[in-house]
This record gives structure tokens, C-alpha cells and sequence, in this order.
């Protein structure tokens, strides 16, 4: 779905709706901005929009297509000043674009990967499966079905355990498809995540923080794909009870590991049996 929009009486576009919001955060929108897009009968306030009935205070809905209407055909709820700015119509409250802050989406990710850790190393345990060293949480194929979880959350319940604790869900019209969902959740992995290479990810997650800070989305939500928004606005405070979860669930990735602990030490002694030394000597000092 592409949108355009009027400046200075211009008609500028077309972009996606997730550049939309970009822009609103960033100010260079306004939700009394006049838009339109395909369905639309004329020019209206953004918050009008279909498109964007999941983010604004209110929308229209109407007929499935129709031409795009002149630059100069401005029948909206919403006038036009001098500068091709527009002003609420009146009696009309607007509200701002309701898109998580960078901090809650970091710890809902760091919630939901300690979460999908715990499950798998639980189902591991109960299975009794072997030590192999590609199994630990320390290499990329441990990871490998967490997108695939994610995006059948995504596209079921519309968000993630992590996220709904902390009031984050995703929009994208009516239905999620998986394979959006997917392709999400993939490209979060790899460029979001690193693969959880520890290399990788030194990199790649401040710059995913601090792109997410500037924008108000990170890189994979301008790409259409499911957008996050909040949907319960929470005291600041949840996000300290979910520290003692993640460290509860760390606590119990530890205790499902044990058994594996005898391969783990040969496993190290044959790689390196100087790191298994000063890891002795520390553990009989400690």
C-alpha cells in the first residue's frame, strides 16, 4: 500500500506506511497532514487513512478503488493554511504515533530469546539427548527455529510473550501472514541478531538500538513487514520484574545443562586444556 501526501500544495510520494510513521515521529508529518492512497475518494487528514487505521485515532472506511484525486482537491475534515500545512478539524483530539520505545523492545527481545533457551534446553533434557556442541545456546543452530516460533506467534496471537508483557503488539491490516511474519523474524536474525554470533552481534545490536532510537522503527518494519505498536500502556516499572524472570530463566538453562557438563569439560580440555586449567584454579580459589 503506497501513500501520498500534499506539500505546499504539491503532491509528494508515493511511500510506504511504514515510512509514514517514520516521518510522523520524526515531525516532518503531522496526522493533520492531508493523504491519500488507493480506495480513497479524496484528500484526507493521515489519521483518516485505512492504511492507517491501526495507528490513528480514527478511520474511514471506504469504496476499493477510485483515481488518484488532483493536488488541488482537498475535500477533508481537516483545512489547509497558507503553507500547505493543515489544521484539526475542530473538536478532533490528535494523538501520537503509538510505537514502542527502543528500551521495551530491547528487553522484550531479550525476554522472549531466554524464553525460547529455557524451552528448547527443557525439551532437551526431557529427551535426554546427548551433549553435541553445536546444541549449546553459544551456536547459531540453536537458534535456527526461533524465528520460526516467533513468526507463528506473530502471525497467530499478533505478538510475542516477551512483547505482550510489555504491552507491544504488531499491526498489518486485518490478518498477519506467516510468511511476512517470517521473512520478519529471519531478517531480525541475521541483521538484527548477528545469528547470535558473538562478533556479529556486538555490532549488529547497537546499531540496531540506535537506528530504532532515531526513527522510531528499526530497518526490517520499513520493509512492510508486521509493525510493532503499543497496545496497553504500562508503568515503567515492568520492565524490572522482568529481570528476576530472565535471571530465573538463566537459572533453570544452567540446570537443564548439567547432564551435559562431564562432555562439556572433555569437550574443552580437548580444544583447549589451558582455558580448563585456569578455570580449575579459579573455581578452587573461589
Amino acid at each position: 500500500m503506497y501513500i501520498y501526501w500534499l506539500d505546499k500544495q504539491e503532491r509528494r510520494g508515493p511511500v510506504t506506511v511504514p515510512d509514514v510513521l517514520s516521518m510522523i515521529r520524526l515531525e516532518e508529518l503531522s496526522w493533520d497532514t492531508l493523504g491519500w492512497h488507493s480506495g480513497c475518494s479524496g484528500w484526507m487528514p493521515l489519521r483518516e487513512l485505512p492504511a492507517l487505521s491501526g495507528f490513528a485515532p480514527t478511520s474511514t472506511q471506504l469504496p476499493e478503488e477510485s483515481p488518484l484525486p488532483s493536488s488541488r482537491d482537498e475535500s477533508s475534515s481537516a483545512s489547509s493554511t497558507e503553507d500547505g500545512t493543515t489544521r484539526p478539524a475542530r473538536g478532533h483530539i490528535v494523538l501520537p504515533v503509538g510505537l514502542p520505545a527502543p528500551f521495551a523492545r530491547a528487553v522484550a527481545r531479550a525476554t522472549d530469546c531466554v524464553l525460547y533457551a529455557t524451552l528448547l534446553l527443557g525439551i532437551i533434557f526431557l529427551l535426554e539427548i546427548p551433549y553435541k556442541r553445536m546444541l549449546l545456546p553459544g551456536y547459531p543452530l540453536f537458534w535456527i527455529l526461533m524465528p520460526v516460533l516467533e513468526a507463528i506467534c506473530i502471525s497467530i496471537w499478533h505478538t510475542t510473550p516477551g512483547k505482550r508483557w510489555l504491552g507491544i503488539a504488531f499491526v498489518q491490516g486485518k490478518k498477519i501472514n506467516f510468511l511476512s511474519a517470517l521473512g520478519r523474524s529471519f531478517y531480525v536474525f541475521v541483521f538484527g541478531m548477528g545469528c547470535m554470533i558473538p562478533l556479529f552481534m556486538i555490532m549488529t545490536l547497537p546499531l540496531s538500538y540506535f537506528d530504532t532510537k532515531r526513527r522510531g522503527l528499526a530497518r526490517w518494519d520499513l520493509m512492510g513487514s508486521p509493525i510493532p505498536v503499543v497496545v496497553a500502556k504500562l508503568p515503567f516499572g515492568i520492565i524490572f520484574l522482568v529481570i528476576p524472570f530472565i535471571l530465573l530463566c538463566l537459572q533453570l538453562c544452567s540446570y537443564f545443562m548439567l547432564p551435559w557438563l562431564p562432555d562439556m569439560l572433555t569437550d574443552l580440555q580437548n580444544q583447549d586444556p589451558d582455558v580448563l586449567n585456569f578455570l580449575t584454579d579459579w573455581l578452587s580459589h573461589s
